[in-house]
């Protein structure tokens, strides 16, 4: 089963939007951490999207340092590109996770991939990529759901929709966990891994919808299905806070 899948632009963006605004855990937070402790020089961003964490690698490798940036979209390049047009030591470039990166051997001391490598076609085919292209000792960190993630939207859907999460979304979901982190163990041989839980509070029905209709999840089974938005209304409280945990896993692995 092919389950790799290309972002839309508006989609993420309001994915992004709704964790900054309604979340009581900012991922940004936890990677301004990893890298005060880790001190890289030369960093790969893989499926960097519109570069939403750049500027934080851009501050921590410092002028000596370099940032690479890569995703499949040449619109989220652009728009990458425009948050930081000064930086004479980022370098961004439009290719796919699925095909072999346009890099030397030994190129990063890091590389990362945040909600991105989860749409891989092959995981051992891009695991072993990353691994090619860092320096001895270097590390690659991949954040990603958990298996629990977004249970809220799952029960929401079914109760819409009446069909349960397809397949492909729910391989995806655990895909981090289930088929990365092993293959993982068996290429790098050094793996940790960290859970990170947080909660989205969303504070009516509107905002809450505005995240759902930007999941994969609505993208698969009621847009598909043609529910229109007042029907998705019509499922929800009329007024008052919704929750959506967000239960996501860090592994970091060591080259």
């Amino acid at each position: 089963m092919d389950i790799s899948y290309q972002e839309t632009q508006d989609r993420l963006a309001n994915r992004i939007r709704a964790h900054k605004l309604f979340g009581n855990f900012e991922i940004g937070d936890w990677i301004d951490a990893f890298l005060a402790r880790s001190r890289p020089r030369h960093v790969l961003d893989l499926g960097c999207g519109d570069g939403n964490h750049l500027g934080l690698f851009l501050r921590h490798v410092g002028e000596d340092g370099t940032v690479t940036g890569i995703d499949r979209d040449g619109g989220l390049i652009e728009r990458a590109g425009g948050r930081h047009p000064d930086a004479g030591n980022l370098a961004l470039h439009v290719g796919s996770m699925d095909d072999k990166l346009p890099f030397a051997d030994g190129s990063f001391d890091l590389c990362t991939a945040n909600f991105s490598i989860y749409n891989a076609r092959d995981a051992d085919f891009t695991l072993r990529e990353l691994h090619r292209v860092l320096v001895a000792g270097g590390e690659l960190v991949m954040v990603g759901p958990a298996p629990g993630n977004v249970m809220e939207l799952y029960e929401f859907n079914e109760r819409v929709t009446g069909r349960r999460v397809d397949e492909k979304t729910l391989r995806r979901t655990e895909r981090i966990v289930k088929e990365f982190l092993p293959r993982s163990l068996q290429i790098f041989g050094r793996i940790r891994a960290e859970v990170l839980s947080s909660v989205l509070t969303f504070p009516d029905r509107e905002e809450f919808l505005r995240y759902f209709c930007s999941t994969l999840l609505y993208e698969e089974i009621a847009e598909r299905e043609g529910y229109s938005l007042d029907e998705l209304k019509s499922y929800c409280p009329a007024s008052g806070e919704m929750l959506v945990s967000k239960e996501m896993v860090a592994v970091m692995a060591t080259r």
